[in-house]
């Protein structure tokens, strides 16, 4: 029985709204409309009896007072950083609204986010690409075979994505127009990239590739040989030698891809290619 490993930890930096930041980590499917059962776990944990307080924030009906603050900063387990940042990002919003001075509200932001070399993205452009299922369900839509069926595409997708998942990522890519509809109404891919991924948050990233990492796990165990291959190789590689290591990875990579994918194809699969130290430096006393 292969043991549970934690996805990778998303920050508030990431985002360019803290609400969506909210959403992502509070709600995991990203909808604004959850469950009332949830929302009321967790407004418990908050200290709120009911989710009214934490709904109307989340909402954009209210800003969150600095005892809801301090208590989101302990449930997401915040560092200072992020605290500090979250504390900003409310005070930048209450200032806008009366309509004062922002501009050393906007200098300490600055200089609180000024180590971060990526773009902060919407919830929607982060859940597109940090959710493995947004670019299996964008292939499937490609192929000859695809019934716009949300039964249809659970099923298709060995039960590894719920139905919530699956509205979800089709509203997204939707509203993304990285899919819509022909002239008879036939649910189509407009864009063959979801968004363009330099300088995206590292977390989104590592969280695709835990995905799809766990997708093979699970075949190793539920796949038959002959539906799967997985080989490795534990070698010795000079440090100067990494780079051309992974250039020649890559490349493998865009031939495979060439030579083996089609638009004729009824089934998906997927190549994951990892390439990591085993070891590291141990400096003798």
């Amino acid at each position: 029985m292969r043991e549970t490993v934690e996805q990778p930890r998303i920050s508030l930096f990431d985002f360019d709204d803290y609400r969506d930041y909210l959403v992502k980590v509070g709600m995991p499917d990203g909808l604004y409309s959850h469950t009332s059962n949830n929302l009321q776990s967790w407004a418990n944990r908050l200290g709120y009896k009911s989710p009214s307080s934490l709904t109307m924030v989340i909402k954009g009906q209210r800003s969150p007072s600095f005892e809801m603050i301090n208590a989101l900063a302990e449930d997401l387990e915040m560092n200072m950083k992020e605290r500090q940042y979250l504390m900003l990002l409310v005070q930048l919003e209450k200032a806008n609204k009366k309509k004062k001075d922002t501009k050393e509200i906007l200098e300490k932001i600055a200089e609180l986010n000024s180590g971060s070399t990526a773009i902060a993205l919407g919830l929607k452009e982060f859940s597109a690409i940090s959710e493995w299922y947004f670019l299996a369900i964008k292939q499937l839509i490609s192929m000859p075979c695809f019934i716009e069926d949300e039964d249809w595409i659970f099923k298709k997708l060995r039960k590894k994505v719920t139905p919530s998942q699956i509205r979800n990522a089709l509203n997204i890519m939707t509203e993304m127009e990285a899919i819509g509809r022909d002239e008879n109404g036939k649910l189509i891919v407009l864009k063959e990239g979801l968004l363009t991924t330099n300088d995206v948050p590292s977390s989104a990233i590592k969280r695709h590739h835990f995905g799809m990492i766990n997708r093979a796990l699970e075949a190793i165990e539920e796949q038959p040989v002959k539906e799967r291959q997985v080989t490795s190789v534990t070698m010795r590689v000079k440090p100067e030698d990494v780079d051309a290591a992974k250039k020649a990875i890559f490349e493998f990579i865009k031939d495979f891809n060439n030579k083996f994918s089609t638009t004729e194809a009824d089934e998906l699969y997927q190549l994951n290619m990892q390439f990591f130290k085993h070891t590291r430096e141990v400096v003798r006393h």
